[in-house]
């Protein structure tokens, strides 16, 4: 198998899209975020629930993709090194000097006078740290870990001649996800955390990490064997009529609310659709991307490389942006329109000017240093 340059550039496009999302959700009704004008729309709220809908998931499936495809052909301590270099130290960095800033600015809007010593005090305790945007790292470090202790236990799945099948195959994988992030929110809800990881959102990505490992061996959904324009809009249709009735059931029936107060039906028929929705998702844009992105060029393989701190950049510079204008009189969509060229423009300088130039902050945003 060669180099399947169309992931990559999904899998960027994936973190690089969380840009457009977390400025939209500060102006999304029907959505709580750390801040937010006081007009808001409906449109940026049904945008990010449909973004919400798939990106994560489909990251964490191609990077479960990945994560197999390396340890069978470089060993565990290839690996292990890689993910030390390339997601605990930039999860590290990012948790001490990225992520207090999104809870200071919450606090500012509560109390403007509030001093930033006595809040870091305050923050870096265990009962009030959190992750912000750092969650992605932490969790997929995690994955990263548990995967490598038990990815010789799922040969015999690979290998099940029952399972040689497409179909059954396509059809297992969502029906496996939904099983077990059904049994984890009979146990807890959304908002149960430990150490600052949410439980009900750690399975439920985890599941789609090791969907992608099982997609590397039975080269299925990540790889494209043969596409046609009917498929692809069949797929395109289903994505987008599951997403919008996820919407109206993410708006009806929140999952912060425990599963003995909902309609287990319901609330059973909500979950089968959050978990359905990224495979279906990450189906037609692995088809895009293998149609439209899959060429090497200059383009793409420096946004590859930048994605990452570029994410990691983004959500402090977002947020410092919306706390200034999120009173001043210009209408909304002047502000969303100039919140993502603000934050893109100061986040690629400052990448440019400074991350890509210095050994120390290469290694620190987890990039290769020589």
């Amino acid at each position: 198998m060669g180099r399947l340059i169309y992931l990559d550039n999904l899998r960027s496009f994936a973190l690089l899209l969380g840009i457009v999302f977390h400025s939209a959700i500060v102006y999304a009704s029907d959505i709580k975020y750390a801040i937010q004008t006081e007009e808001r729309s409906e449109v940026l709220s049904y945008f990010c629930y449909w973004i919400h809908s798939f990106r994560m998931p489909m990251f964490y499936m191609i990077s479960g993709f990945f994560s197999a495809m390396v340890i069978q052909k470089k060993g565990n301590s290839f690996y292990l090194e890689g993910r030390l270099k390339r997601v605990l130290f930039p999860t590290i960095f990012g948790l001490i000097f990225l992520a207090p800033i999104q809870y200071f600015l919450m606090e500012k809007v509560k109390s403007p006078n509030v001093s930033l010593i006595k809040f870091l005090q305050f923050f870096f305790t265990k009962e009030n740290f959190q992750h912000s945007h750092i969650w992605f790292l932490v969790d997929l470090f995690c994955f990263s870990m548990i995967y490598l202790l038990v990815h010789k236990w799922m040969d015999p799945i690979v290998n099940w001649k029952l399972l040689r099948k497409f179909q059954l195959r396509v059809f297992l994988l969502p029906i496996f996800c939904f099983v077990f992030v059904l049994l984890a929110h009979t146990q807890f809800g959304k908002g149960e955390s430990y150490f600052g990881i949410f439980k009900l959102t750690f399975v439920y990505q985890f599941v789609f990490f090791l969907s992608g490992a099982f997609c590397f061996f039975w080269k299925e959904i990540l790889i494209i064997h043969s596409s046609s324009k009917s498929k692809f809009i069949a797929i395109l249709i289903w994505a987008v009529v599951t997403s919008l009735l996820l919407m109206e059931l993410e708006i009806s029936d929140p999952l912060w609310i425990y599963f003995s107060y909902a309609n287990p039906w319901y609330r059973s028929v909500h979950i089968f659709l959050w978990v359905v929705s990224p495979f279906l998702w990450t189906s037609f844009f692995v088809s895009l991307f293998h149609a439209i992105g899959n060429k090497e060029g200059k383009v793409g393989s420096y946004l590859i490389e930048a994605s990452l701190p570029i994410y990691l950049l983004h959500h402090p510079i977002s947020l410092l942006y919306a706390y200034v204008v999120k009173d001043l009189s210009y209408s909304l969509w002047e502000k969303f329109l100039f919140h993502n060229i603000v934050v893109l423009l100061f986040t690629f300088l400052f990448y440019e000017g400074f991350i890509r130039r210095s050994k120390t902050l290469r290694f620190l945003f987890g990039l290769k240093t020589s």
